[in-house]
């Protein structure tokens, strides 16, 4: 898997966390620890997701939602084997349960296989429509991020059109949405949608840091080709507001707490714009970071 592949692998592993919490009915007599395993998992916190799974395991070892958690927070936590065998499990015991394929379908994902991701993803989405306790949203949003880690950009976006009109409140689904976008080259719009997405994620968790995250991206990608050394206040002045904006964004995505590899690489990258356009204006930098852009 090329570094590429594997930094859109991350971010789709991410992005699919979000949406854990949206696919099943909750069952009543274990429903506390289950959300806990739910609120740890947007957390980033794979180990206490685990806790809490187990915790519902030793009291209903079948239980379809727990099973998938802990499959999952080992999915997080990098441990795959455990994860696919957990997956596998759930599919044996309850074999018109789609979470087992979803599952199954993120970790392929996660290894570069979208290819055998979509299979599953797709026989997830043919159980998921025959069980009325089951949103097929969160697998509509896995079968968007197959096309994000295949760098189908047209076919990432339509998806996340489609589910942000659906739910135009979901930040995972406005941070899907500015991933396409960025794909696309179409780094203007990529900022109002991630603009979106911080607006709407929670204060604290995995959806907003990388949302922030994501909306550094997006400045630092719309501050490409915009100085012009012959004007330089009139070009430097916004683009040095966009970066100090950007590397805002990723203060307050580090505060967090949320582990998000890309941020050193995105933070070096905004310190190379930097330097490229002190090279073309020397002596100019901006002061002001323009409203609304480092919230």
């Amino acid at each position: 898997m090329t570094p590429r592949v594997r930094v859109v692998a991350a971010a789709a592993l991410l992005i699919g966390a979000l949406v854990l919490s949206y696919g099943l009915v909750f069952r009543t007599g274990v429903a506390g620890d289950l959300d806990a395993g739910e609120r740890a998992v947007a957390s980033g916190r794979p180990d206490l997701a685990e806790a809490a799974f187990r915790r519902v395991l030793s009291a209903e070892p079948e239980n379809e939602q727990a099973m998938y958690g802990i499959g999952w927070a080992w999915h997080m936590g990098g441990q795959d084997d455990q994860a696919r065998e957990a997956f596998n499990l759930l599919q044996e015991i309850h074999p018109d349960s789609p979470l087992g394929y979803k599952g199954l379908g993120s970790v392929w994902m996660g290894e570069g296989n979208t290819k055998e991701a979509r299979r599953s993803f797709e026989r997830a989405l043919e159980l998921a429509v025959n069980r009325q306790d089951y949103d097929t949203v969160p697998i509509e949003n896995s079968l968007a991020l197959v096309d994000l880690s295949s760098r189908n950009g047209e076919a990432a976006l339509a998806a996340y059109d489609a589910l942000t009109t659906k739910h135009p409140e979901r930040a995972e689904f406005q941070l899907g949405r500015a991933e396409a976008l960025l794909m696309l080259g179409r780094n203007d719009d990529a900022r109002t949608a991630a603009d979106a997405a911080v607006s709407h994620a929670p204060d604290d968790g995995v959806v907003r840091a990388n949302s922030l995250v994501t909306r550094a991206r997006a400045l630092l990608a719309a501050s490409g080709g915009r100085v012009n050394a012959a004007d330089c206040k009139g070009t430097a002045t916004p683009v040095y507001a966009w970066l100090d904006a950007a590397d805002h964004d990723l203060d307050l995505a580090e505060s967090l707490g949320v582990a998000v590899p890309s941020i050193p690489n995105v933070r070096r990258s905004i310190r190379e714009r930097r330097g490229g356009v002190d090279d073309t204006c020397p002596g100019l930098r901006a002061i002001a970071v323009p409203a609304g852009t480092g919230n």
